[in-house]
């Protein structure tokens, strides 16, 4: 019980001091001709995503380490340096530079490194897509429409992480793949896709109707011009979709922790791992976003 409580509490704060980085993103706006869309107050926002990725990165690079391999560490800190002032400035195009560009740096250092063996250059790419060019994707998803959508991913996978804990603590059952994840089970699962529909929907509530502050250059209630039953449905089924997959991700994550030998990734934030071992879901979340609006709009 001690421990629910102390996970809940630092959940609060964590929230709180979110809501405060995405109030921040509605200040300034930007003057029509702009280079970017929305308002200059997204930076702090962007800072924080960029400290993110740095720290993602970096843990997976002392992870993979500690397993015996040689990630090509001066490629990989190369993209991380250009993923956002690439994405953010030229957007898809600089999505695609950066596809280009990670898969030629990694690939000079593996042809010219002969230390270098071919699962190295593997575990490289790896890192390069997870969480390199996910990120590059939840950067273009702020560049192009804004905080809203970026918010359903987090909204949705935090609140399916949130379900899928408490209810699985309580209900227990059957596991789901108890050597890869032992404490996945099924009705976890379950509320953790109901989680994901009722975050998702949080969104809607908190941005679009009371209208919190926030960089909202895009908006679903002008997407489907107001009519209510089409913008619910929307965010349920996309909140449930997200939930689904980040289940999956989160199942993915803790293969590849098997497979290295780790509990978690990382141990900055203590009891709660690293960085990666919390955005897992967030990342495959960001995916199924970014596939959204690339076929909606």
């Amino acid at each position: 019980m001690k421990k629910l409580i102390k996970k809940t509490v630092q959940g609060l704060v964590l929230f709180a001091f979110f809501l405060l980085f995405i109030f921040l993103t509605s200040l300034f706006p930007v003057k029509e001709n702009s280079v970017i869309n929305g308002y200059y107050g997204q930076i702090f926002f962007d800072v924080l995503l960029v400290l993110v990725i740095g720290a993602s990165v970096a843990e997976l690079i002392v992870a993979v380490k500690k397993a015996g391999f040689k990630p090509a560490v001066i490629p990989l800190s190369i993209l991380v340096a250009i993923t956002y002032p690439l994405v953010r400035f030229v957007g898809k195009k600089g999505f695609v530079m950066l596809m280009i560009a990670g898969l030629t740096l990694i690939f000079m250092f593996y042809i010219f490194d002969r230390k270098l063996s071919l699962k190295d250059m593997f575990v490289s790419l790896f890192i390069f897509v997870y969480p390199i060019l996910i990120f590059g994707l939840a950067i273009n998803l702020i560049a192009e429409y804004g905080m809203i959508p970026l918010l359903i991913a987090l909204s949705a996978a935090m609140a399916s992480d949130v379900f899928a804990f408490y209810f699985g603590s309580l209900i227990k059952g059957p596991k789901i793949f108890p050597k890869i994840s032992p404490k996945k089970t099924w009705a976890g699962s379950l509320f953790g896709i109901l989680g994901g529909a009722l975050g998702s929907l949080a969104v809607y509530a908190l941005f679009e109707v009371a209208n919190f502050p926030v960089n909202n250059i895009f908006t679903f209630t002008n997407y489907f011009n107001g009519k209510l039953h089409l913008i619910l449905t929307f965010y349920g089924c996309l909140g449930a979709g997200i939930a689904f997959i980040s289940e999956i991700g989160d199942i993915f994550a803790s293969r590849i922790k098997r497979e290295l030998g780790l509990k978690d990734f990382g141990t900055l934030l203590k009891d709660h791992g690293g960085i990666i071992d919390r955005i897992d879901s967030i990342i495959f979340a960001v995916l199924v976003v970014s596939a959204v609006m690339m076929f909606l709009v």
